[in-house]
């Protein structure tokens, strides 16, 4: 299991330059959404689908980059890996309840926890979730490869990241 703390661009403004709507919640970004020229290169995980309908079913609020009309591509990978798409999770949302990221985690974890069961071999996740700071508007990407028991430890470093105690 590996996990790393990097800081990232500003999403609003990388949202602006990209012509994508802001995003005020929780939201998924694509892959290359920190490199990508324009918006026609965005690409989100094949993951993304699914990560928004457990989201929807269990009424988490979701900002689309998207704006109507826009659909950006999709990655397919083959292996052993689920590669979840980029999270993002606004200061806003985090201030009104510190344990939004463990409740998003754990939808995603439960699923996966199901997903592989019956798999044999290495159940390997790869997640990267991005988080904007409460004091300073500033980004930070926790990114997470292990199995599914070890995400448990993504929402605690999530907090101290939006407390800025990292």
């Amino acid at each position: 299991m590996s996990i790393s703390i990097d800081e990232y661009v500003n999403v609003e403004d990388r949202a602006l330059a990209l012509d994508c709507d802001i995003p005020t919640s929780l939201a998924l970004l694509p892959r290359n959404f920190s490199t990508a020229k324009s918006k026609n290169e965005l690409a989100y995980e094949s993951s993304a689908a699914t990560v928004r309908t457990l989201f929807r079913q269990n009424q988490l609020p979701e900002t689309k980059l998207e704006k109507e009309g826009d659909r950006f591509n999709r990655i397919v990978e083959q292996g052993n890996d689920w590669i979840a798409p980029t999270i993002f999770i606004a200061a806003s949302l985090l201030s009104q309840d510190p344990n939004f990221a463990s409740l998003a985690i754990n939808i995603i974890s439960n699923y996966l926890t199901d997903w592989f069961k019956g798999i044999p071999g290495r159940k390997n996740v790869k997640l990267d979730v991005v988080v904007e700071r409460q004091a300073r508007k500033t980004y930070v990407k926790i990114s997470y490869d292990g199995d599914v028991e070890g995400m448990s430890e993504i929402p605690e470093i999530v907090k101290k990241v939006f407390n800025d105690e990292s």
